[in-house]
Parts: C-alpha cells; structure tokens; sequence
C-alpha cells in the first residue's frame, strides 16, 4: 500500500523493473520499430543527476550511436512516459534538453523526431591548396620545418603497459594521455590559466583540425550555421561544408571581432556555436585585446550560444603582447558564466605537426558525442604518437619558449625584409605565430600568388581565408623556416610583384 501511495505522489521514485509498461502496439508512422524502452533498459541508475538528466543522456547516447536513426519519430510523450514508468514532466524536460541540442525536432501534430542525416565528408580544398606542395621555396605552410627545437625522446614500446594501452585501440586516447593533457590545464600556461579539468573532459585528436570538425558536426546541424571571423583559419571553412553548415561571417576590426556585430548575427542567423582564437589568430597575428574578449563573452552569455574556441597558436602568442605578468592570453572559457565553452589544443604548432595530437577539452556530455562521430571515420589516434607526446610534455615550457624566441625574430626579420623589398606592401609585425598577412595594392591577389609560383616561391592567397573565398588584398605569407630561406622566398615574391605590377595596372582595393 505504501509503495503504491508513493507512486501515485512522485511516478519517478518506481523503477521501470517494479511497474511494467502497458502492452502498445508500434507507430506504423515512426519508420522502422524500436524498443525503446529494452533499447534504454537500466538507463535510470546510470550515471547520476535526475531523472530527466538520465534519460536525456541515455537517448543522446542512442542517438549518436546511430541506434534511433536520422528522421525516426520517438512515440508521443504520455506512452513514452508509459513505456519506461516515469511522469511526462520527466519526458518533456529531457526531450527538452535534447532539442536545445538538436538532437530531436519537435512540430506541433506531427510529433518528435530524430534530427541529422548523413554527413558528406570534407572536401578540404583551402587546406589543400597550400599543403599539397609543389616546386621552388614554400612560404605557404604554417608548420614547424624541422625537429631541431625537440629534446631527444625515444619510444618504448613496452611502456604501454605501463600507461594503461593495452591493446592501444583508445577511440578517445589513452587514459595516461587524457590525464597529462588535464593536467595541462590544472596548471595553465601551455593551455591558458589554471582551471579544474578531469580526464573525462578530454578527447585525443588527430591534431586541432580533426578536434575542430568532431565539434562542429556535433553542435551544428545539416543546413544550419556557425558564426566566424570575417578573417579566418582557412580550414575552418572546409570543416563547415563538409559539415553540411554554412559560415555566417562576423564583421572585424583590428582588435577583433566586432560584438555588436556579433550579437546581430546571432540574432538574425541563430547560429549553434561561435567559432573564436584565442591568442594569436590566424592569419592576422593579432591578439584579441582583454577588454573585446569581455564584451565578447557577455555578448555569447547573453544569448546563451555554444563556443568552439581554438587555442592552437595560443602558446606561440610573444610574450611581449601579453599583459604584464600573464604567462598565456585569456581564453573566452575564463570569461564566459553560461555559454559552453569547448576549447581545442594541439602540438603541431608548439612541436611538430607530424605528431597528429590534437585535444577536446569541453563538457564530458560533449566530449562524448565527439566520440561517436569520431568512430565513423576512425577508432582512436595513435598510440605512438601519443607516447612521443608523453615524453615531450615534461619539457613543454621550454620547447614553447624556444619556439617564440625562434618565432619572433623570424617574423621580425621577414616584415622588414618585406618592407624594403616591395614598399607598396602594408605588413604589421604579428603578436605571435608566423605568418605575415601582408596586403598588398591590387583588388586580387590571386593571379600575383600564381605568379609568384612560377618564380619559385609559394605562398597562399587571403581569399583562402574568407568565406565564399572572395578575392582580396591579401597574401598570407608564413616565415616559420630557416632565414635565408626566408629571404630568397621573400626577394622571388618581389621579383614576382615587379612582373605584376608592369604587365597589370593596379586596382586599389
């Protein structure tokens, strides 16, 4: 009698095992039938929080999982309630959660259905217009050229063992990985200043850009948007098409993203998540300013927008562009209250990009979804290069240090040389990284880039770095090579303009 009474006061204190469901025919208008309530059998003791939290978890499990297909329609809330022995109001704020996610849509007559569909995979034309290489002096790359700032470290393989790597399939890295790059950001400095992180909130990458895309397909739907820098990574755009999404550029200005031009395109385009660098962006070398970074922040607070923020060249941010006293830049983790904030990482640029490692650190409900997306294109990074990147850790403040030091007189270097060899170009010194955005009196700098190829020297046009690849001003030219090849690359590009500029007239932008 008494189990009864409080059943009839609070439905969600009976387990699914003690009240079974009523006997219901399938939705014929669902698509292919599920049990659903076997399919989530003993979701109510997994994991903790409430009720809803639970189940909320247990269908988005389902769901990323592939399980409950793209289009699959769930049964309407009161049987659904039914089925698994909880009250509606549990059903509606989990269905709830889920559809702030995107996960499920709901229409009024016509129930709640499973979003998504089948994503086409990345083209990646930016990112391979000026990796795929080519004859004479490569200027276009961003990457460090050699080993020669590494420590000498060795792989032993036995050491799996050691670090839990059994038989090294770990979809989401190895557990002594996961742990360190924690630890990475329970003492700041590489990754920004100190901040609570488990192991659980970590996701080991094949480097930044593959964290970059695992995020963007998870936040953002097929056909929806993400708002960016007007000036970007260029392969932030490659991961957006193949994502099915569409940028919604955020007008700038020197310092930045403008906020009340991000605000109104969060207000007309409502876009899922904000992608931002922290630290020296790319490809502008500017350090977004403490002040903008906090009008950002309440602006992505305000209207409660998930943020993808990428630290990558946070590290190589020159110590003489910080605040004095900061040992890395603030990231809009450290300033944002509501807003969700999925920080991404790397040691391609800090140590060498042919390690492949990469990280997630972001909520764990997140983290996981990353997971599942991952595991359609592969099942985990590499344990060997997991293990070089253990061995490296230990003595990644000083490896950062001689990368800035290297860094910053090369960049120092290149602009002068620039400047003397064709004065008609305008290149500010960059706050860190290697790149010199330089633009220069011309509508298109395209057919120049072309040019300059055919005088032995690479380097990438700006309308990689726009969307809609709109042509423009600017040539992205990176200096992250040994000086003289710097100044041989830096004197053909002049030998290349020379040509332009007497065989064309000049169109001022």
């Amino acid at each position: 009698m008494s189990q009864r009474t409080n059943a009839q006061a609070n439905p969600d204190t009976v387990a699914p095992a003690i009240r079974p469901s009523p006997a219901v025919g399938p939705d014929r208008s669902a698509g292919p039938h599920v049990d659903l309530a076997g399919l989530l059998n003993g979701w109510s003791s997994d994991g903790h929080g409430t009720l809803p939290r639970r189940l909320a978890h247990a269908l988005r499990r389902a769901v990323n999982a592939g399980v409950l297909p793209a289009g699959w329609r769930l049964p309407p809330e009161r049987r659904l309630a039914d089925q698994l022995a909880v009250s509606r109001s549990t059903i509606t704020e989990a269905l709830d959660e889920l559809r702030r996610e995107g996960l499920v849509d709901s229409t009024q007559g016509r129930g709640t259905f499973v979003a998504g569909g089948v994503t086409p995979s990345p083209v990646g034309t930016r990112v391979a217009d000026h990796l795929r290489g080519g004859a004479g002096i490569d200027l276009a790359t961003g990457n460090p050229p050699d080993l020669s700032h590494l420590p000498p470290i060795a792989v032993d393989m036995s050491m799996l063992t050691a670090v839990g790597g059994g038989p090294g399939m770990w979809p989401i890295g190895l557990p002594a990985m996961r742990e360190a790059v924690a630890g990475l950001y329970r003492r700041g400095g590489f990754t920004g200043p100190p901040r609570l992180v488990e192991a659980e909130q970590v996701h080991i990458t094949s480097g930044a850009h593959q964290a970059i895309s695992l995020l963007v397909d998870a936040l953002v739907r097929r056909g929806g948007t993400i708002a960016v820098a007007h000036f970007n990574y260029p392969g932030i755009f490659d991961i957006i098409d193949g994502c099915g999404a569409r940028p919604a550029s955020v007008r700038t200005d020197s310092a930045g993203m403008l906020p009340e031009a991000l605000e109104r395109v969060i207000v007309d385009e409502r876009p899922a998540a904000v992608y931002v660098q922290s630290g020296a962006h790319n490809p502008t070398g500017r350090v977004t300013p403490l002040g903008r970074l906090r009008e950002l922040a309440a602006v992505v607070d305000r209207h409660d927008v998930a943020v993808v923020e990428d630290n990558t060249l946070a590290p190589l941010t020159f110590p003489s562009s910080l605040p004095r006293g900061a040992a890395s830049p603030t990231t809009m983790h450290d300033l944002c209250r509501i807003a969700a904030v999925a920080s991404v990482g790397s040691l391609s640029k800090a140590c060498w990009a042919g390690l492949r490692i990469g990280w997630i650190c972001a909520p764990a409900p997140l983290v996981e979804r990353t997971m599942y997306r991952r595991l359609g294109l592969d099942l985990g990074p590499s344990a060997p290069s997991q293990l070089l990147a253990l061995g490296l850790l230990p003595h990644l403040d000083s490896i950062v240090a001689e990368r800035q030091r290297q860094l910053e007189g090369a960049v120092e270097f290149g602009a002068e040389h620039l400047r003397a060899t064709i004065p008609e170009a305008m290149v500010e010194v960059p706050a860190g990284g290697c790149v010199l955005w330089t633009e220069f009196p011309v509508a298109d700098s395209g057919p120049l880039v072309q040019l300059a190829r055919r005088h032995g020297v690479q380097v990438a046009p700006g309308s990689i770095s726009v969307p809609g690849r709109v042509p423009g001003p600017f040539v992205r030219i990176s200096v992250d090579r040994p000086l003289d090849l710097v100044r041989e690359g830096i004197d053909r590009l002049g030998r290349a303009w020379r040509e332009f500029s007497a065989e064309a007239p000049r169109v001022l932008a």
